[in-house]
């Protein structure tokens, strides 16, 4: 009886993590449509799936995005410049993305060098945003470091509550 308990959880448990889906969007940030402008930073908005906006914040110092029309919530946890990369991979669960995983190049100068972050946002509906943590992208696992990262820990994620936690 405990062995068919243990196989139907370890099928359920299976099932579950199967129910998360991926798909990517590719974004030229330069060609995003300009929604404002203050010194030396420029916000950027991009259409993303399911009607949720992309707002790149961005400078010569570094970039961010935020997702949803408030963007992101919360401090952005990685510290010195950070400039995002182009793709986004959207996970997704019933059709609903619930969270959004982008890779930044990270450095303590603006010239570099440049060590490579996944980093892991919920996803609250096309309102707002807030990061989860991130994932080291070195890593020979890192992409599925993070998908798992944001299947196990974005749906509990309270934004504005929780801390973003650095793997």
């Amino acid at each position: 009886m405990i062995r068919r308990f243990a196989i139907l959880a370890a099928l359920l448990s299976a099932t579950g993590a199967a129910a998360a889906e991926s798909a990517y969007t590719k974004h030229d940030w330069d060609k995003c449509r300009k929604v404002a402008a203050e010194d030396d930073t420029v916000i950027r908005r991009c259409d993303g799936p399911a009607g949720i906006p992309l707002l790149y914040s961005g400078g010569e110092d570094g970039a961010s995005v935020g997702f949803g029309a408030k963007g992101m919530r919360g401090d952005f946890p990685l510290a010195g410049f950070f400039f995002p990369k182009q793709t986004v991979e959207w996970r997704s669960a019933g059709g609903k993305p619930f969270a959004a995983i982008l890779r930044y190049d990270v450095g303590k100068a603006i010239g570099g060098p440049f060590r490579s972050r996944l980093v892991v946002y919920k996803l609250e509906g096309a309102a707002s945003s807030c990061i989860v943590g991130s994932i080291d992208g070195a890593r020979p696992d890192a992409n599925e470091a993070a998908r798992k990262f944001a299947d196990q820990r974005a749906a509990a994620f309270v934004c504005g509550k929780d801390t973003a936690v650095n793997s």
